[in-house]
């Protein structure tokens, strides 16, 4: 499986591509991703050694210990790259998709458009209701302790 460091370095990476990911458990949703869909370990294994790889070469510091500018510098040099196309896919799947996957912890990213989350009424009611003020409850569905 994948091991603590490269699970804070995905933590780390999207925070940098989308400020809020981590708050958003991003990187949780892309460890369920790779817990379900194993071919991304793979992937995801060979990218991060290609960017710590980088890290080292240009900044002379593991990945982990790089600041926030000098990730941001790191990731534009690997902007074309597969691995960071998704990535960035990823952290954003993980900030706006539906907290049932693992991402976007308590609606964090919906509260950032002012999307309430999904709700139901039939089409005939339509005209007649109120949009729902309250964010629907998350307790309970989701998240694994860590």
């Amino acid at each position: 499986m994948i091991t603590n460091d490269e699970i804070r370095m995905i933590q780390i990476l999207t925070e940098v591509i989308f400020p809020g990911a981590a708050k958003a458990k991003v990187h949780e949703f892309i460890w369920r991703d790779m817990k379900s869909n194993r071919c991304f370990i793979a992937v995801y294994r060979k990218g991060l050694n290609q960017l710590s790889e980088g890290a080292m070469h240009v900044h002379h510091k593991p990945l982990l210990e790089l600041n926030g500018d000098q990730l941001a510098d790191l990731l534009l040099s690997y902007e074309k790259s597969d691995f960071f196309q998704l990535l960035r896919d990823h952290t954003l799947e993980g900030m706006f998709s539906d907290p049932l996957y693992g991402g976007n912890y308590k609606a964090f990213g919906w509260r950032m458009l002012g999307y309430a989350g999904p709700t139901f009424h039939p089409p005939e009611t339509l005209n007649e209701v109120e949009l729902p003020t309250v964010y629907y409850s998350l307790e309970g569905i989701a998240y694994e302790e860590t």
